[in-house]
């Protein structure tokens, strides 16, 4: 039987059909794990920059949460009805801040002295706490330092305990006794804050923070 050339035509094209599509069945096969190979070189990276970027967004975290954690620390508020003794346990050391900086102007308004006499302060450093048994107030001598977080330390824990929570004594007086502990006879930290205030104004003027900062020594 003869073909006819249109018959024969069809065949050739039909044949040319299927071979192309076995080359592109076949060249398929190896484009397909060259580019799975491609994708797998390219994951590894692609994990270390997600897990950098996570790394980084802890971090972000981490330190917003410090930043808020040091504003809540911070201390303390005029009127402040929290116990003295619940604030040195609250509040980190160095974050106990008097609400009253102008503490001349408040012992010219209020009669502080009344406030210094209220827990016994008077028994031990006089009436007006120009000293008695124990050593004046008014000397402008600080033996653990004279910022606002160290002396309401020191008054609320005494200073046995507040060297073993760390602080070193800067110096000593003619009277090497120790302070005794007063936190639990001072009823609130504005209270003491008064009593601090107090006892600034009747130091020798410019031996109080701004003018004369001694920071207290804690041990590392």
């Amino acid at each position: 039987m003869k073909l006819s050339t249109k018959d024969a035509v069809s065949i050739v094209v039909g044949f040319c059909a299927l071979l192309l599509v076995c080359l592109l069945a076949v060249g398929g096969r190896g484009w397909i794990p060259a580019a799975a190979e491609d994708a797998s070189a390219e994951h590894p990276r692609a994990t270390e920059e997600k897990a950098e970027e996570k790394k980084e967004e802890a971090a972000g975290t981490e330190e917003k949460k410090e930043e808020a954690a040091g504003k809540e620390g911070e201390c303390c508020k005029a009127g402040d009805t929290t116990p003295p003794t619940e604030l040195v346990k609250r509040v980190p050391p160095g974050h106990l801040h008097s609400p009253y900086q102008d503490y001349a102007a408040l012992a010219k308004e209020h009669e502080l002295v009344k406030d210094f006499r209220l827990p016994g302060c008077n028994e031990c450093h006089g009436g007006t706490g120009g000293g008695g048994f124990c050593p004046a107030l008014t000397q402008g001598i600080w033996f653990w330092g004279n910022t606002d977080d160290v002396l309401f330390r020191l008054v609320t824990l005494g200073s046995a305990e507040l060297e073993k929570s760390g602080f070193d004594r800067l110096q000593y007086g003619s009277v090497h006794a120790p302070m005794p502990p007063m936190g639990f006879s001072v009823k609130t930290g504005d209270d003491l804050w008064k009593i601090i205030a107090f006892i600034r104004s009747i130091n020798p003027p410019g031996t109080n923070p701004p003018e004369k900062i001694v920071n207290p020594r804690m041990r590392q």
